[in-house]
């Protein structure tokens, strides 16, 4: 895939979202106290910029980016104001419930409810925009004359490195399931994996057995948030979104099918190993 503009205005107009037509407010974030770019297309990340000091407006467009490095920035999503209030009735609403940053004293009077756009979904954490300087400004209002380079990054966002040493966040297995190299290596074997919940440091072991793989059944969580695992179901119902805080680790790999039982008698060593029953996500009976 290639870009056939060069600049984020054009790219925009390209997509029909052409920013005479409305405002095109760009925001660059850092990894700062949260790393934004773990979740990626949630509506955690969208709660995270819905507080503003400045109130844009009902129609307008908001593009968020990840500071990566100096003087640039990965595309993080395209959102679409449909809503603005005062922030303390949102609050009094409940409608920041679910954001990963609570403090009380963080800035933004302003609330915006925001709806996500696909439009530039292919190019989450692809695009690369020159930002320039001064780094520090994070708000600009995008006009025609600004000069804002773009080009797809050489890396995809999430490359494949060794079997050994896959550790991925829910936002990056969304992305790897989608990419041909992570189709072939994780489909290639089964396994033990470890699911850890890096808010809590609860863990569940899992496995994958028979001609499916890895891959298939990691497609299950990032399809359900859950896997079907009864435990993870319950979690998810009482608090939606939790699952962008999962990280999932390849433990150990077995020949591609491998007998359930055998998987079952790995699965339970490891379960064992962790304590992942007795402190974590795993249930005492069959179904975890």
């Amino acid at each position: 895939m290639s870009l056939a503009v060069k600049q984020l205005y054009d790219l925009l107009v390209a997509r029909s979202l052409d920013p005479a037509a409305q405002q095109v407010t760009l925001m660059r974030h850092t990894s700062g106290d949260f790393p934004v770019q773990r979740y990626v297309g949630t509506r955690a990340l969208m709660l995270y910029q819905a507080r503003q000091d400045h109130r844009q407006p009902v129609g307008s467009l908001m593009v968020g980016f990840f500071g990566h490095r100096p003087g640039h920035a990965l595309l993080l999503g395209v959102w679409r104001v449909r809503e603005v209030l005062p922030a303390t009735q949102a609050v009094e609403e409940g409608r920041l419930r679910d954001s990963f940053d609570q403090r009380e004293g963080r800035a933004g009077q302003w609330y915006h409810e925001l709806d996500e756009q696909d439009v530039l979904a292919d190019l989450r954490l692809r695009l690369v925009v020159q930002w320039g300087e001064p780094a520090v400004s994070w708000r600009r209002v995008l006009r025609r004359e600004n000069n804002y380079p773009v080009a797809l990054s050489q890396e995809p966002p999430v490359p494949f490195r060794a079997l050994g040493s896959v550790s991925l966040i829910m936002a990056e297995l969304r992305f790897a399931m989608h990419d041909v190299v992570w189709q072939r290596e994780l489909s290639k074997v089964c396994g033990i994996y470890l699911i850890t919940d890096e808010r809590t440091g609860q863990q569940y072991v899992g496995s994958a057995s028979g001609a499916c793989g890895i891959f298939q059944r990691w497609s299950d969580y990032v399809r359900t948030g859950h896997g079907d695992n009864l435990e993870l179901v319950r979690r998810l119902q009482e608090n939606p979104g939790c699952c962008s805080e999962y990280r999932f680790t390849l433990l150990e790999t077995l020949p591609l099918g491998t007998a359930k039982t055998d998987a079952e008698a790995r699965e339970n060593y490891w379960k064992v190993a962790l304590g992942s029953r007795r402190f974590g996500m795993n249930r005492n009976g069959a179904q975890g």
